[in-house]
């Protein structure tokens, strides 16, 4: 036993009580006197009198008050010898920070090898883990320990339980890279990845116990926020009744006819496992029935890895700097036309040489892949006169967009209507899922009604069906878009805000609950002006925003997700956490 559960009970009440400062205390040991010592943080006084010694951020968060640590010396004269030491981190998790293995240690060994340090977490007022850490003398590292008593309320994690580390290295042995999709590797802003133990709401908790507020939400699908009850319930009644049948059911007409009314332009709707599946299966559409080949797509943007939309693509593409990837062969590579995003001028060229050629025009109406760019003014109602003119089909790839900016997509609030659309992200509420569908007769090539082939085992899944279903329900009621975009603007300005008191140049690009912060000085309005960006400086921002609790993706070129599950707080907590990384990075 590490603390007993008087001590568990009232070190948890002290954290609770001194919210939202960081509480500290000691437990000291004599034989079987035990003495628990709740210290003053005095750390707020410090500042006021000298802000630049004992500035306001996470590398000073607490200081024990000179005279508590008088008292915690004389017990150590009198015969107590300190066991544990504890401190919380306010609106993070109850992890052995960086700045906490600096503060045990001296020249590299343990202040009190003996003791036990004990982090508390708590997040708006309350009290959400208690995890302990010792010295570990063979790893020369501060490992996880059992903190509570047997019945206590709060436990650490089990030594049992592999690190992040751990996990990462047993990773690299048996997946590429270490992971299952290459952007959560790291690469692009260095370091190793976390490894995720559970989430709720606006929040990731890691398997070493840190808390992060996420604007990641699993790359967009998670606009209610993790664990959403109504989808967790929808998916759970759903797994009851069977995971997948290979036949039709109810609820994938309910799906369809949510789409349908919701994407006018879909008069037809067909399911698929992915965006990937999604805007392979509308090109394969748009080129069966025009009988033309080629594909206008635009730099930086990206369509999922079907080897013809590997050109110029973003995301992933955009971080490694891979124009093409490997092992697409240059006669489907030949059959894809790029342009640059936002240059209406170009794509008219393009069709002035092979009008006759191009059976679709494929774009994310609101680029997502190289970060948030908007579409410019007039450039998609140039795009749908362009062809409707020549002939081709305008595919809008909503698989970001789609229910996010607005409940009817980038379509409606762009007022555009395209022939195809692809969907994905939200309507699977976090499982996997797409969609594709557009006009009538252009969806009546594909089979059984058309020699347009496209199947899947899993299109349709009632799980992944039953968690969008429950998604696009509660994207119905009240007005959650106005919510969003208030969420949004809050952080954009918190952003730019932070940026401004520091002198670091940043542009922020916002579409409703979608942004990115480029690090760059101009305007970012297609791929040539984002990769101006400073992805060096990024990184440093990336992981100084982690370290303080936040986590962003790990890649210069990709968006940020606000949730209706993020609080005024979460965001007021960002902006501080901005303010102080872009502080460091001055």
């Amino acid at each position: 036993m590490i603390l007993a559960a008087d001590e568990v009970e009232a070190i948890k009440q002290q954290a609770a009580e001194e919210y939202p400062r960081e509480a500290c205390g000691v437990v000291l040991v004599r034989g079987a006197e035990r003495r628990l010592l709740r210290c003053r943080n005095d750390q707020d006084a410090l500042h006021a009198r000298d802000p630049r010694r004992y500035p306001r951020d996470a590398r000073t968060a607490y200081h024990i008050a000179d005279a508590d640590r008088l008292a915690m010396v004389r017990l150590e004269q009198d015969g107590f010898a300190p066991v544990v030491i504890y401190h919380s981190h306010v609106e993070a998790g109850a992890y052995f920070s960086e700045t906490d293995k600096r503060q045990a240690l001296m020249n590299g060994e343990p202040i009190y090898p003996e003791a036990t340090y004990v982090v508390v977490s708590v997040v708006s007022g309350r009290v959400e883990a208690m995890n302990g850490f010792r010295w570990d003398l063979g790893a020369q590292d501060f490992r996880p320990v059992e903190v509570t008593s047997e019945g206590a309320d709060v436990t650490a994690p089990s030594e049992a339980v592999k690190s992040s580390r751990e996990l990462f290295a047993a990773a690299e042995r048996v997946i590429p890279g270490g992971v299952n999709s290459p952007v959560r590797a790291f690469r692009g802003v260095g370091g190793q990845p976390f490894f995720v133990a559970r989430a709720e709401g606006a929040r990731l908790w890691d398997v070493d116990g840190r808390s992060y507020i996420d604007f990641v939400g699993s790359w967009g699908p998670l606009v209610l926020g993790h664990a959403a009850p109504a989808v967790v319930a929808a998916v759970v009644d759903a797994a009851a009744r069977g995971t997948s049948y290979g036949t039709p059911t109810a609820a994938e007409v309910e799906m369809a006819e949510a789409i349908t009314a919701a994407y006018p332009s879909m008069e037809l709707v067909r399911l698929v496992s992915s965006g990937t599946e999604a805007a392979m299966s509308a090109i394969r559409v748009a080129r069966g029935a025009t009988g033309r080949d080629l594909v206008v797509k635009f730099d930086g943007c990206y369509h999922g890895h079907a080897d013809s939309l590997l050109v110029k693509a973003g995301s992933g593409g955009a971080t490694f700097s891979i124009p093409d990837s490997r092992g697409v062969p240059e006669s489907l590579a030949r059959l894809t036309v790029t342009a640059p995003f936002n240059d209406l001028e170009a794509v008219r060229a393009i069709f002035g040489a092979r009008g006759a050629q191009i059976a679709a025009v494929i774009v994310e109406p609101v680029a997502g892949n190289m970060g948030v760019v908007p579409p410019a003014p007039g450039f998609l109602g140039g795009l749908r006169e362009l062809c409707t003119r020549h002939g081709a089909a305008l595919i809008f790839d909503e698989v970001i967009t789609g229910f996010r900016v607005a409940y009817g997509g980038a379509q409606a609030l762009y007022d555009v209507r395209p022939d195809l659309t692809c969907l994905g992200k939200i309507i699977g509420g976090g499982l996997p899922v797409g969609a594709y569908g557009g006009r009538r007769d252009l969806m009546a090539h594909v089979a059984p009604l058309g020699g347009v082939y496209q199947a899947g085992t899993l299109s349709g899944n009632p799980l992944a069906v039953a968690a969008g279903l429950a998604t696009i329900r509660a994207l119905r009621e009240g007005d959650p878009y106005a919510r969003l975009d208030v969420l949004g603007t809050r952080l954009e300005r918190g952003l730019r805000t932070a940026a401004e008191k520091s002198g670091v140049p940043l542009i922020v690009n916002r579409v409703g609950s979608m942004l990115t912060a480029f690090f760059t000085t101009g305007p970012v309005t297609d791929y040539a002006t984002a990769k101006r960006s400073d992805t060096a400086r990024y990184a440093r921002y990336f992981h100084a925003m982690l370290e303080r609790g936040v986590f962003l993706a790990p890649s210069q070129f990709e968006a940020a997700f606000v949730s209706l599950a993020h609080s005024e707080a979460d965001l007021e907590r960002a902006a501080r956490a901005a303010a102080e990384a872009l502080g460091a990075l001055a």
